[in-house]
């Protein structure tokens, strides 16, 4: 779970970001969400598969994110 969070910290807040750092942190999220061993909550991996890594990092840090477009989560 520390990966996923650093990689989406990343994401978030490219401020610190390397070159090549975002893609690697954008492909690590993919390899996670594909990997069935992952065994990821349904709501995380909705919002990895749909690219929300705002809400999902508050999803892991206990927050409640906020519904949004598809009607879903």
């Amino acid at each position: 779970m520390d990966e996923m969070t650093n990689c989406l910290k990343l994401i978030i807040n490219p401020k610190t970001a390397v070159s090549g750092s975002i893609s690697n942190a954008l492909s690590t999220l993919d390899e996670i969400v594909a990997n069935p061993s992952s065994n990821l909550h349904p709501r995380l991996k909705h919002f990895l598969q749909n690219r929300s890594y705002e809400k999902a990092l508050v999803w892991i840090e206990g927050g409640q994110p906020e519904k949004g477009t598809c009607g879903n989560e």
